[in-house]
C-alpha cells in the first residue's frame, strides 16, 4: 500500500493547490509543502483558483504563487496536492483542466470527512487545528529541517484557523508548535501587521454597512447577515475580506450561530456559519453538501439569497431545538 512519504518520494513534478479565494491556512500550508517538496529534490508549482490577496502577499517574499488564467498553459505536473480542501470542485474552473492531464490527486487536510473526497492518497488529521499543522508533520516524519520560509507558512495557517490562538481549537499541539516557530524567528507582530494594518480606506464603510445588514433571530440566539452582489463588488474592489463581520456578530450575547450570506455573481449564495457552544455547524452544513469543523463550516448554496436564508435559519432553528433550545421569534 503506498504510503503518503512514498506518493512525495515517487513522484517528481508537482502542482500545488486549493480552494478557491484560498485563505491563511491554505496558502501557509502551500508554502511549508512548497519548501519541503524543493528540500526533496522536486519540481514544485503552486496554482491557485484566484491570485493571492493583498494581505499575504508577504509570503511572496520567499515562496512563488501564481494562479490559473485560462489563455496561459499550466505547467508541467505528475501529481497534484489540493490543500485544505478535497474536492477539485473547489478549485473552479481549475479543476477540470487539472482532470485533463490525469496525474495523480492527494490531498492534505483538516476538514471532516476529507478522506473521503478527490485525493486518492490522503493526509487527514480532522483533529489538527490547520492545514499548515499537518505539513509541519511531515517535515518531521521525512527529517527535513523546517527552513525560516516554511515555519511563516505553518504560523500563518495557525493564526488563520485558530482565530490568533482564540479558538477552542488552540490546543496543546498549537501553542507547542507556535513557540516551536517563535523561538526558530518567526515574527508574529509583522505577520499580524501585514494582514490586518493595510485596509483600503473604505473598508470601515464596508465594515460598517455589511454589519448593518445584520439581524438576530431565533430568540436572540441566530445572528445573520446577507451581503447582496452590490456590496460583494464594493469588497472585491477594496480587497476587503467579508469574513471581518462575523467575530462582532459572534461576540453579542447570546449569540449561538452566526450566519454571513454573500450573494456570488454567478448567482449561487456562499454561506459561512461560526457557533458557539454545542452547535454543530458542520452537520448544518453538511444537509446542504458543504463541510468544514463543528465551530465553523460552509457551503455554496444554488438557490437565491431569500430562500437561502430561509433555508439556513430553519436549519439552524431545527438544531437549537434537538439541543433544548429555542422556538421561531
Amino acid at each position: 500500500m503506498t504510503t503518503f512519504h512514498d506518493f512525495l518520494r515517487g513522484n517528481q513534478r508537482f502542482l500545488l493547490t486549493g480552494h478557491e479565494n484560498p485563505d491563511g491556512d491554505c496558502l501557509g500550508a502551500e508554502v511549508a509543502l512548497w519548501h519541503l517538496l524543493r528540500a526533496l529534490g522536486k519540481t514544485v508549482n503552486i496554482v491557485n483558483p484566484d491570485p493571492i490577496g493583498r494581505s499575504f502577499d508577504f509570503l511572496q517574499r520567499h515562496t512563488p504563487f501564481s494562479h490559473a488564467r485560462p489563455d496561459e498553459p499550466l505547467p508541467d505536473f505528475d501529481a497534484v496536492v489540493l490543500l485544505d480542501c478535497c474536492q477539485l470542485s473547489r478549485t473552479g474552473l481549475l479543476g477540470p483542466r487539472l482532470v485533463q492531464k490525469k496525474p495523480t490527486f492527494a490531498v492534505i487536510d483538516h476538514h471532516v470527512g476529507s478522506e473521503r473526497g478527490d485525493g486518492s492518497i490522503c493526509y487527514v488529521d480532522s483533529t489538527a487545528a490547520a492545514t499548515g499543522a499537518l505539513v509541519r508533520r511531515l517535515y518531521r516524519e521525512l527529517d527535513v529541517p523546517l527552513p525560516m520560509a516554511a515555519a511563516e507558512g505553518i504560523f500563518l495557517s495557525l493564526v488563520a484557523d485558530t482565530g490568533w490562538f482564540r479558538y477552542s481549537n488552540a490546543d496543546q499541539e498549537v501553542f507547542a508548535m507556535a513557540s516551536e516557530l517563535v523561538a526558530a524567528g518567526v515574527d508574529g507582530s509583522r505577520i499580524y501587521d501585514a494582514l490586518y494594518r493595510r485596509n483600503h480606506p473604505d473598508s470601515a464603510g464596508l465594515l460598517a454597512d455589511a454589519l448593518h445588514r445584520h439581524r438576530l433571530a431565533l430568540g436572540g440566539k441566530l445572528a445573520i447577515a446577507c451581503l447582496d452582489k452590490a456590496l460583494m463588488d464594493r469588497a472585491a474592489r477594496a480587497d476587503f475580506d467579508t469574513d471581518a463581520v462575523l467575530d462582532p456578530l459572534r461576540s453579542l450575547e447570546g449569540i449561538e450561530v452566526v450566519a454571513l450570506l454573500k450573494e456570488r455573481f454567478d448567482g449561487t449564495v456562499k454561506c459561512s456559519l461560526r457557533a458557539r457552544g454545542d452547535v454543530d455547524v458542520q452537520a448544518i452544513v453538511a444537509t446542504f453538501g458543504g463541510g468544514g469543523h463543528k465551530k465553523a463550516a460552509g457551503v455554496t448554496m444554488r438557490m437565491p439569497m431569500a430562500a437561502a436564508e430561509a433555508a439556513i435559519e430553519a436549519a439552524v432553528q431545527q438544531s437549537l431545538l434537538a439541543l433544548g433550545g429555542t422556538k421561531r421569534t
